[in-house]
């Protein structure tokens, strides 16, 4: 095999004596080198040559911590990982330099002319990576569209334009039909300064000054035994308001359903991530899909859903039950919001701009810092300001685009809320005509761009058009807004028989709705089938998870109602919006710290599934308590005072 040839060349041969003789080392060493190459690089890459031919420890280990070639290439076992730690560690004095290890991951294109001629035509036919419409022809399809990484040991003074062009001069020698290339973002040393700016300082500061405020507000508050506004910051009051979680409100099943949903997103994050450091990621898109057992965790994207729809039920039954008693202005509908989620995005904004970085500790640790914080502190204000999508490229937490599809939706609330109590029968008539118009655009928008309905599909016709688009998630907060009047309508009643049988077809519908996926795996891909699928299965999933709520606040849950109100659930539901915009930074801090390939299985899944879990829960509740509970009190403390000045006005 040519592939595997190529590699064997040039990143074996050098390792050992007996396959070295045909290239001679010391032939291919500085009489390669450009006058392009600075001359540091030339030299230490002479002595390690030199060395390396007389078998000296130092320059084998900087070999030994090269990459080698793996077995299960035809399974996509394209990533090839050195020692980074082994490599980060040499550092020997040689003639009077030091040399130190730097650990570089270069990309692998192998040329056209080594391809067959199937190849390159299934390389032009599946340029979106369109893993849905995989067959047989799977594993070509990869390793057309696939680039490899080898990281490589070399001196620590070669710069990335330095040892390309030292790369391609050897590859031009050897007439090998491939070429690599190096980035900064994938080159690592020991010692690599982290740059601290003025702005990670008054981030810094920010936070330390948040930290102070809890101390102090917690000291006043449990030592002095005082009440009033400075004790909303209060540690000690707010885990007891935390674990204080009363069953008589009418919509505690919501907190089991929000907990298994927030969970839900956080696997199918963690499948895609060990997707991309897998040893046989072939494997996952045309064996593991197939497998029934496997259909609950990639369709994660029904859990998002989900969300949506609890926040247009929540949305429309909040403000139906309070309006009764007070005037709402369209300003404190939307303050009240912005106020809610603004101080914790807010928060993990700053995170992911100047605290990630400082525990990046991995061969992919400069590209969080150049794609991940780097982007934070160019374009935080599209996070803030719930504007994701006008970044398409260069975006802050990319976790965080579910916030501005929600806040869009949340948006256009008033039209509906506003004036359901006096115009019923009309506003109803609009929010159909919405919900029609919702599902035709991503109908309409499948058919034109022809795209699929899995996450298989990886596209960014599939991301921009459906995915982050708020049109798309409509018809499943609209569900939840119609649900949330349907729950304030007193005279609503359901007989026990037909209700029994509704929630049997509600949990019916959920489990076919996931199952049913597996059919799109199956025989040709078909464009209007699809269409119906992206137009109706997401709210059809949301009608069924609305009717087990509308079931269960009605008395009629039975143990559905019983389990989903669990008082470990309604403790976690409290926090699921914390654990959601925290496990993301986490889980970066865990990629960056990846070090070896990974076998993809379920029980891997698992494992790393409940690492973030383990590792984001204690964070999630330091993020709850400085900065979604003071909001809490903050809000009863105004409530009380009103209330108490009414009375007195009396």
């Amino acid at each position: 095999m040519k592939l595997a040839s190529l590699l064997f060349f040039l990143f074996v041969a050098t390792s050992y004596p007996q396959y070295s003789a045909p290239f001679k080392l010391m032939d291919l060493g500085v009489s390669l080198f450009s006058s392009d190459v600075n001359k540091k690089c030339v030299l230490d890459f002479s002595l390690f040559l030199s060395d390396l031919s007389k078998m000296k420890l130092w320059a084998s280990r900087m070999v030994d911590a090269s990459g080698k070639i793996n077995a299960g290439i035809l399974n996509g076992n394209v990533h090839i990982f050195g020692d980074y730690d082994q490599c980060l560690s040499i550092k020997e004095h040689v003639r009077g330099r030091t040399i130190e290890g730097k650990y570089c991951s270069a990309l692998i294109t192998i040329s056209d002319e080594i391809l067959s001629d199937e190849l390159l035509y299934l390389k032009s036919k599946y340029q979106t990576k369109n893993f849905q419409r995989i067959r047989l022809e799977g594993v070509l399809q990869y390793l057309a569209n696939t680039t490899g990484l080898l990281g490589l040991c070399v001196p620590k003074s070669c710069s990335p334009e330095d040892l390309e062009i030292i790369a391609d001069q050897i590859i031009s020698k050897l007439k090998l039909p491939a070429r690599l290339s190096f980035r900064n973002d994938l080159c690592s040393h020991k010692n690599q300064p982290v740059t601290i700016t003025n702005l990670d300082l008054y981030i810094y500061s920010f936070f330390v000054v948040v930290a102070v405020i809890l101390c102090g507000s917690t000291i006043y508050d449990f030592y002095l035994q005082k009440t009033g506004i400075v004790t909303i910051f209060s540690v000690y009051t707010n885990i007891k308001k935390l674990l204080n979680q009363h069953e008589g409100k009418r919509l505690t099943c919501v907190s089991g359903i929000r907990v298994i949903a927030c969970l839900w997103v956080i696997l199918a994050h963690v499948t895609f991530s060990n997707t991309l450091l897998s040893k046989n990621p072939i494997y996952v898109v045309t064996e593991w899909k197939m497998n029934p057992s496997s259909a609950f965790i990639w369709t994660g994207h029904y859990a998002l859903d989900t969300f949506f729809t609890l926040s247009g039920l929540l949305s429309s039954y909040t403000y139906l039950k309070f309006s009764d008693k007070n005037k709402i202005s369209l300003f404190s509908f939307y303050f009240n919001r912005y106020i809610r989620l603004t101080p914790l995005l807010v928060a993990t904004v700053l995170i992911h701009t100047s605290l990630i970085k400082l525990f990046t500790d991995g061969p992919y640790g400069q590209i969080v810092i150049d794609h991940y914080t780097d982007q934070c502190a160019e374009n935080w204000w599209t996070s803030i300001f719930y504007i994701f999508k006008l970044m398409k490229f260069r975006r802050c937490a990319n976790h965080t685009w579910y916030l501005s599809v929600d806040t869009q939706l949340y948006l256009c609330a008033p039209i509906f809320l506003f004036f359901i109590k006096k115009h019923p029968k009309k506003t109803m008539t609009t929010m159909g005509l919405t919900f029609l118009a919702a599902v035709t655009y991503s109908s309409t928008v499948t058919v034109i761009k022809q795209i699929g309905f899995t996450i298989f599909e990886w596209s960014d016709n599939h991301t921009n058009y459906l995915f982050h688009s708020s049109y798309y998630h409509m018809p499943s907060w609209l569900v939840g807004l119609f649900f949330g009047y349907l729950l304030q309508l007193q005279s609503v009643k359901i007989p026990k028989n037909l209700n029994t049988f509704l929630l049997f077809v509600s949990l019916l519908s959920l489990v076919k709705l996931i199952v049913n996926q597996l059919e799109f795996f199956e025989g040709e891909y078909d464009v209007y089938r699809a269409a119906l699928w992206n137009g109706l299965a997401r709210p059809a999933w949301s009608l069924a998870i609305c009717y087990i709520i509308f079931s269960c606040a009605t008395g009629n849950g039975g143990y559905i109602n019983s389990f989903l109100s669990h008082y470990v659930f309604r403790v976690l539901g409290e926090l699921t919006y914390s654990l959601y915009m925290v496990h993301g930074g986490i889980q970066m801090i865990l990629f960056s710290s990846t070090k070896q390939t990974l076998i993809f299985s379920n029980r891997q899944i698992f494992n790393t599934f409940t690492e973030l879990c383990v590792v984001s829960l204690p964070f999630a509740v330091l993020m709850y308590l400085a900065f979604e509970a003071p909001i809490f009190a903050f809000k009863d403390y105004m409530r009380k005072r009103q209330k108490l000045a009414t009375t007195k006005s009396k």
